[in-house]
């Protein structure tokens, strides 16, 4: 008896020996084998590649509707029970995750265009001098406008494009173990390229400052040269958000398919009420303060510290909404044991 036999009869043992659970077993059974074998084609040892496909499984109740067991994990009561959601074959997740492919460009010029939106602006002016002409100002501000408003399109566009997909990116579907060993792959096969992207991305990020430092030490007092150095700096981390979110598609396709929250994400994963709220409106609300205060002052060369300050007390509201969770978890495990 394999190791997997052991594993499928610990599994089915508390369910009836039915000809129907007898006939399941067998098919996850050629599953289980054929993604072992697909690991040791890999490179992977017999025992390394049994550990990875029963780690990956998960429970019985996510492969109930694809093996039509449901009403016998249920116990076969005739009573009406919950719709499960449709399994998802993996024909369908691959087409997902090639829908994903082709528009991965799409975020990866998106969001950038947003960063850089402002960069013809604070350019006009630091070519104008210390007084702004009226056509500086009108084109910067117009090239402002449309390129956030090109960037919305295509990020529009692309959703709608992704709509025929709304199953799979709204999670309403049951994992199957062919899915599974489909987005496990897809973070295996590109692993590398986001290691890479995302050194990349964060070197350009760390040495953004540089530009908006060697300005400021080398221009002259009241000189709008600084100006320079902020449009070196935008330019650097609109180039660093190209790199990491066209090499990123890959592991967000693997996620929705394994259903994976966002943890980053505070406005849908907090534990607290008050925490998602501010998380939801807290970006919107430091671009908004970045822009007035620019407008207002016009002091383009020193605003610029609204981003890392607002990184800062973000990840401090991350720490606390951590530390709410790990209190609620406390608060519950006692009264577990009651």
């Amino acid at each position: 008896m394999t190791v997997i036999d052991s594993y499928l009869d610990t599994l089915f043992a508390p369910y009836p020996d039915t000809p129907r659970m007898r006939e399941a077993r067998s098919e996850l059974r050629a599953l289980m084998e054929d993604q072992q074998q697909a690991l040791m084609d890999a490179g992977r040892t017999e025992s390394q590649a049994v550990g990875a496909v029963i780690a990956e499984f998960g429970s019985l109740e996510e492969v109930a509707a694809e093996l039509g067991i449901g009403a016998e994990l249920s116990g076969g009561s005739g009573g009406a029970q919950p719709a499960a959601d449709p399994a998802l074959d993996r024909e369908q997740a691959e087409r997902y995750v090639e829908a994903m492919r082709r528009g991965r460009w799409v975020p990866a010029v998106a969001i950038p265009m947003f960063v850089l939106a402002a960069l013809p602006l604070l350019f006009l002016i630091a070519v104008s001098g210390e007084s702004p002409t009226g056509w500086a100002l009108g084109v910067g501000l117009t090239t402002l406008l449309v390129l956030v408003a090109g960037g919305v399109l295509l990020l529009v566009l692309h959703g709608s494009r992704m709509e025929e997909h709304a199953e799979v990116t709204e999670g309403r579907f049951t994992l199957t173990p062919a899915v599974r060993e489909l987005a496990s792959s897809l973070r295996r096969e590109h692993r590398r390229e986001r290691a890479l992207a995302l050194g990349a991305a964060i070197l350009l990020w760390i040495l953004a400052a540089v530009p908006v430092i060697l300005a400021g030490v080398l221009s002259a007092p009241d000189s709008t040269a600084p100006l320079y150095g902020v449009c070196g700096t935008l330019a650097m981390v609109a180039l660093g958000l190209f790199v990491v979110l066209r090499s990123g598609w890959s592991e967000t396709a693997a996620g929705t398919l394994l259903q994976e929250a966002d943890e980053d994400d505070l406005a849908a994963t907090s534990s607290s009420p008050a925490i998602r709220a501010i998380a939801a409106l807290y970006w919107p609300v430091a671009a908004a303060i970045f822009l007035g205060w620019s407008f207002l002052t016009g002091d383009w060369g020193i605003t610029w510290v609204v981003w890392p300050v607002a990184g800062v007390l973000y990840g401090g509201l991350w720490s606390l909404s951590a530390a709410i969770g790990s209190s609620d978890d406390a608060q519950r495990s006692p009264a577990r044991r009651a």
